[in-house]
């Protein structure tokens, strides 16, 4: 099964199995690596981790002797099967000494669909946090390659980083959410996701998730000039980075497409050299004793040809692991920056709202000082009448008719005094809650973007020491080649096959001082 073509997963029938009975003196491990229970409940043969994990090896075992309270896994994808759509889905292992968790160890299935439904839900109720990035869904034109082996093991690859960050996130990782999905079984998942849905947390359907989102761009806007320094010097800067690994993301996109170029050279140019020392090595008698062949320009071909196709190999292993290496971690740190602008536009809607009921609170107290210096001027005034007509045995007070059927001016303004004897200390309320709420997300956010920047630092660093790692592998091999061919090439065909010193040492004597033979 392991690695045929370009399958990337098992495909997975419909079929009901029986399920193996666990023995107790079978390894654990070794059932939960050959069984697992499908998305629709069937019992499935999947491969071992060894044989299908495409997770780094040192990642793979270390986990057994990793010491953190929440271990999460994702590998051994499964290619499901059914009459309405085909998808992938990916074994979370986890293992926990949590008291939240009854267990310690959890196996259980999940498909992109439910790692995009765990990061909304962290985003709804946390939206003042750091939310870690997903892969990008799959475009259009990559409708044909999303079961293909790179793009599955490159999505696989990137949800085990979101749920390890998820998992070692002081506050994400304990929300119910990231329980259930770590834990529950397909049916009472698929039960969570539908009650989720269903109890009004998403939104308020779609008009409400529009209008809500209008809301907050708007306010975002309006507060963005009254951003805290920080947090401008913050967007500034995740600008900035942005810029910077996309320039790089686009200029190794272009050295690896000169790569693929010079690879394809290399192994056009191979054969050929091939066949040249070939037809070299043909015997000439007018010139050599009989039965000897002019060898010498043969050889110096078919050394050339040799160091060629290991230099092709040295190539074709670099270009493979450009995307691993290159590629996925640059686009995956310009997800992580995109995650990062969006916490930032969400604690600047946080000090909108703020912003507007400290606004609003403002302008009805003004609004009451305002009604209050009208009551006091008309107090020694009552019997007199500016225009209006009074209703029937009302007499004194000026008729309003905006303010209310047959009430006087002076009644309505009393009202409006008595609603904002009401609604003032209601705004004060929300004032107070939004304060707390912003002091909140400052904080949260701080934090976040503080661990943020530490593993960016190393993330990035590693990032480039594989890349220098792999550039002097890659070099080292062609000086390899070429060293190993050059003494071949210098030497005559007598001096190559003869006994006696190396070929350099060959070829200081017969070629370097060739004035001192002549002389001697």
């Amino acid at each position: 099964m392991a690695d045929d073509g370009e399958t990337a997963v098992l495909e997975v029938s419909t079929e009901i199995k029986p399920a193996p009975l666990l023995s107790q003196n079978s390894g654990e491990n070794d059932s939960i690596s050959r069984w697992s229970n499908s998305v629709e409940g069937s019992v499935v043969a999947s491969p071992s981790i060894e044989s299908f994990s495409t997770l780094p090896e040192q990642e793979v075992s270390e986990f057994g002797l990793d010491t953190r309270d929440l271990q999460v896994r994702v590998d051994n994808p499964q290619k499901h099967l059914n009459t309405l759509e085909t998808f992938i889905t990916f074994r979370i292992t986890t293992r926990t000494s949590r008291a939240e968790y009854e267990e310690t160890e959890y196996v259980v299935r999940r498909r992109y669909n439910d790692f995009v439904w765990l990061r909304q839900k962290l985003v709804e109720d946390f939206p003042t946090h750091l939310i870690p990035p997903l892969p990008e869904k799959h475009s259009l034109l990559g409708q044909l390659d999303r079961y293909s082996r790179d793009f599955v093991y490159a999505r696989m690859a990137l949800l085990h980083r979101f749920l390890n960050r998820v998992a070692d996130h002081p506050v994400l990782s304990c929300h119910h959410s990231v329980r259930s999905f770590l834990t529950a079984k397909p049916s009472e998942f698929s039960i969570i996701r539908k009650t989720k849905r269903q109890d009004g947390s998403g939104g308020g359907g779609f008009l409400g998730r529009f209008s809500d989102s209008i809301h907050n761009i708007a306010n975002v806007y309006l507060a963005r000039e009254r951003a805290p320094p920080e947090f401008e010097r913050v967007s500034e800067y995740v600008a900035s980075l942005g810029d910077k690994l996309a320039n790089v993301d686009k200029v190794g996109a272009r050295i690896h497409k000169e790569r693929l170029e010079h690879l394809n050279g290399l192994q056009q140019l191979h054969p050929i050299l091939s066949l040249w020392s070939a037809s070299e090595a043909e015997p000439d008698t007018s010139h050599c004793e009989a039965g000897s062949k002019v060898g010498g320009l043969g050889v110096a071909i078919s050394a050339v040809a040799a160091a060629v196709e290991k230099a092709a190999k040295a190539e074709r292993s670099a270009t493979a692991a450009h995307s691993t290496l290159v590629a996925r971690p640059l686009r995956e740190y310009l997800l992580y920056i995109e995650a990062v602008r969006e916490a930032l536009a969400r604690r600047d809607a946080v000090q909108a709202s703020y912003e507007a009921y400290v606004d609003e609170l403002k302008r009805k107290r003004t609004e009451r000082v305002a009604l209050q210096q009208q009551v006091g001027d008309l107090s020694g005034d009552l019997g007199e009448t500016q225009g209006g007509c009074a209703p029937p045995g009302r007499t004194g007070a000026p008729f309003q008719l905006g303010s209310g059927l047959w009430k006087s001016a002076g009644e309505a303004r009393e009202e409006k005094l008595r609603r904002l004897s009401t609604t003032i200390p209601e705004l004060v309320q929300q004032v107070e809650d939004y304060q707390d709420k912003m002091e909140c997300a400052n904080e949260n956010l701080r934090a976040d973007l503080e661990r943020w920047h530490l593993e960016k630092k190393d993330d990035l660093k590693q990032l480039f020491i594989g890349l220098a790692k792999q550039q002097i592998q890659l070099y080292q091999e062609f000086l390899n080649a070429w060293e190993e061919a050059l003494p071949i090439i210098k030497v005559g065909p007598a001096s190559a096959s003869g006994d006696g010193g190396s070929g350099l040492e060959s070829t200081s004597a017969e070629f370097v001082d060739p004035p001192s033979q002549i002389s001697s």
